[in-house]
């Protein structure tokens, strides 16, 4: 008989193997009872590419990533240029470039690249980054251009990978004078934005996206005023569903709010996991599982000799887990609308197959975890 374990055997942390094949199993059955089959057929296609690249990445050394995050940082910058300049606009926003015939957001896969590349940075050059000079050419000044580009289209998205990339820094101990800085200047640049966006009409022409941001953190704020009636209406629709599903939901394929949300299966789907299954199914154990991913990754990482594996693992997990706490914050109404995806389980197009990469990066260093290498360039 053909023995399939011959020619693939998986390796790494199996407890997070579980865990990723599990949620895209759950996110296959949502996707399904939520838009039918023939979205479904396209699905199943990028998850199984994401699979396939996972388990690829994560057969390789994880060493080799340090010079692959040069190349990687690069090609991000060059797709974030070209989606500034031919980008395909989608509800006012160009986010997305077609490539092959195939539309992704260069955004999802910028994200993965700029942990990495700067996992590579403060391993490569800890002794370097102790002055301003240092810390900002390696650093901050990194961050920052990627944020910056997607920032003009993608306020949410931009903001979330500068958390990230901040985030990273505490781990590799950046100094707190670095640390407190950023966080003043960084509440300095969301004011200005916001004020910019709000009262100077000039700003609003330049990023005319700067509207709908204030509009929406208006309507979170004043949610009593006729603020964002269409984000307010999302959110409403968002918690109806959460309040038809009770304790065990209606059933696979039997929820009702799938009508009327829109983009249900990308940045509403927690809230129509929970109608179908429930809160202790649909709304607690996603939750549960996302946790216990995160808790093996810090394991791994602890464990982890090399300071480019571990910064590598402890980056790209919070990564997933802030996504993922994101999308179920704003489901509940605690949280604006981002439209930021569930990872794993939403239907992202190419931003799973991304999320894929970065769980094999994760497993390729759980399953490396003695070599000591920082993967120097």
């Amino acid at each position: 008989m053909f023995n399939l374990s011959k020619y693939i055997k998986v390796e790494g942390d199996k407890t997070i193997w579980s865990i990723v094949i599990l949620l895209l199993i759950s996110s296959l059955l949502i996707v399904y009872s939520v838009e039918g089959l023939v979205s479904v057929k396209s699905h199943f296609r990028n998850i199984f590419l994401g699979f396939i690249a996972m388990y690829a990445v994560h057969k390789l050394k994880f060493k080799y990533f340090s010079k692959l995050s040069v190349v990687g940082y690069a090609i991000s910058i060059v797709l974030l240029i070209t989606v500034l300049l031919f980008g395909i606009e989608i509800n006012g926003a160009k986010r997305w470039v077609s490539l092959y015939g195939m539309s992704f957001q260069p955004s999802d896969f910028a994200k993965v690249m700029v942990i990495i590349f700067l996992s590579r940075q403060i391993s490569k050059y800890r002794d370097d980054i102790k002055d301003w000079k240092g810390f900002i050419w390696h650093l901050l000044a990194p961050l920052g251009i990627i944020c910056l580009m997607i920032l003009p289209s993608n306020f949410s998205t931009a903001a979330l990978v500068f958390v990230n990339g901040f985030v990273l820094m505490i781990f590799g101990k950046i100094h707190y004078k670095f640390l407190l800085t950023i966080v003043a200047a960084s509440l300095f640049g969301v004011g200005t934005i916001y004020f910019s966006g709000k009262y100077i009409p000039a700003f609003q022409d330049l990023v005319p996206r700067s509207v709908t941001w204030v509009s929406r953190i208006d309507g979170f704020l004043y949610p009593s005023e006729d603020h964002n009636k269409n984000e307010g209406h999302q959110l409403n629709e968002s918690k109806v569903a959460i309040k038809n599903g009770g304790f065990l939901g209606k059933g696979p394929g039997k929820g009702i709010q799938r009508h009327f949300l829109f983009a249900g299966s990308s940045d509403f789907v927690y809230a129509l996991t929970i109608e179908q299954y429930g809160i202790i199914f649909g709304g607690i154990l996603p939750m549960l599982l996302y946790l216990l991913f995160y808790y093996r990754s810090i394991i791994i990482s602890q464990r982890t000799e090399s300071v480019f594996g571990s910064l590598m693992v402890a980056g790209l997990s919070f990564t997933f887990l802030f996504q993922a706490a994101i999308n179920m914050a704003v489901n509940v109404g605690l949280f604006p609308v981002t439209g930021q995806t569930l990872p794993l389980i939403s239907k992202g197009g190419t931003s799973i197959i991304f999320t894929c990469i970065a769980m094999g990066v994760i497993l390729s260093v759980s399953r490396n975890s003695e070599d000591r290498e920082y993967g120097k360039a």
